[in-house]
């Protein structure tokens, strides 16, 4: 069964009765006895949370926490400056220490400890980055204070949560990626567009020129197509940057040394084998990869190989060029075993009882 500490960008989990999305994941080590793992969270209808896991080493045993937090006003948090004087924290601060009392909302906090070490800032800078941690009377609620050591000033951020089991998060079945945003969309128009209008125009003609044959063009287009699809709708991206390459060069492999001479239910067969092998291998690298990432890693990775084999038959074997018949043959037969192989992995299911979508 899937942990949650296995959380990747794309899974769905079910707590305090919202669907959530993950949107990011960030590891942060601040030393060699304390490290955290922090998972963006995003609701279905709005609202973003943090989910963070602490791992900390104290005297040989390792204390684990699990919190769901949210950012909150940092100027809504007052410190305890002295005996009945309680001063606001501002955005630019320069606390010597952390206090020993905050309080939110007429809730009193008690410093528990504090962390530091680099982290990357919003500019893609890295800098130090120190956290003291609250806990109210019950030790039930969490409030985190960041400070941002940038070159020009000290940046105070505050972070309200509830310590949470891993119990209280239900796994969602995978849902296609969520709208980007307005810019993303756009520019994978703008992309698609000056494709459409200049890129494969232009290549198609100078491959013509050099007669070539446009129809290769074709041959990178149609996997080219189905595995960005596959990527929009969630599929893991370091699956597949691992297992496609591979299966690229794996066929080139296949071609130089057991010849074209053979028949094609041959190479059908070692597309049918090399495909899952891939995904499987890819899948070692990316352990937090879920059984729905592979059935496009798979099918991916067996529709490429073949069309090596294929388009190599073609370029070897067809009238040279723009053999019609020839062009259909090259690029249909790999997508019969391609096909077979994704819904194999559709149909089987997750052995780990996961669901699928």
């Amino acid at each position: 069964m899937k942990k949650l500490e296995d959380l990747r960008p794309g899974d769905w989990v079910r707590w305090n009765s919202r669907d959530w999305e993950v949107t990011d994941r960030d590891v942060y080590k601040g030393s060699s006895d304390y490290s955290e793992i922090q998972w963006e969270l995003s609701a279905d209808g709005g609202g973003e949370r943090y989910l963070l896991l602490s791992r900390e080493n104290k005297e040989g045993r390792t204390e684990e926490a699990w919190i769901c937090t949210e950012q909150t006003s940092v100027g809504s948090v007052e410190y305890a400056a002295g005996a009945g004087d309680w001063r606001a924290f501002q955005d630019q601060d320069s606390l010597p220490e952390a206090p020993a009392a905050v309080r939110l909302g007429g809730v009193d906090f008690t410093f528990d400890g504090e962390s530091r070490g680099p982290a990357e800032d919003d500019e893609g800078n890295t800098v130090v980055k120190l956290t003291w941690d609250y806990y109210d009377k019950s030790r039930r609620r969490n409030l985190a204070i960041e400070i941002w050591k940038e070159p020009d000033a000290d940046y105070y951020e505050a972070y309200d949560g509830l310590v949470v089991r891993p119990a209280e998060f239900n796994f969602l079945p995978p849902r296609p990626r969520r709208g980007a945003k307005l810019s993303e969309v756009a520019g994978h128009l703008v992309a698609i567009a000056f494709a459409s209008l200049f890129i494969i125009p232009i290549a198609g003609g100078v491959l013509n020129v050099f007669d070539v044959g446009a129809e290769y063009l074709l041959a990178a287009m149609i996997p080219g197509l189905l595995i960005y699809i596959a990527y929009m709708r969630g599929a893991h991206p370091g699956l597949l940057a691992t297992a496609l390459p591979a299966a690229c060069a794996a066929g080139v492999l296949a071609v130089k040394f057991r010849g074209l001479g053979g028949p094609y239910w041959e190479y059908a067969l070692y597309g049918l084998l090399a495909g899952p092998a891939l995904a499987e291998a890819a899948s070692r690298f990316f352990p937090a990869s879920r059984w729905s990432d592979k059935p496009a890693a798979a099918g991916g990775a067996t529709l490429l190989f073949l069309n090596i084999i294929s388009f190599s038959h073609y370029a070897g074997y067809a009238p040279h060029p723009h053999n019609m018949s020839g062009l259909l043959a090259a690029c249909a037969l790999p997508l019969l075993p391609a096909l077979a192989v994704y819904l194999f992995y559709r149909l089987k299911g997750d052995p780990d009882g996961n669901a699928q979508a």
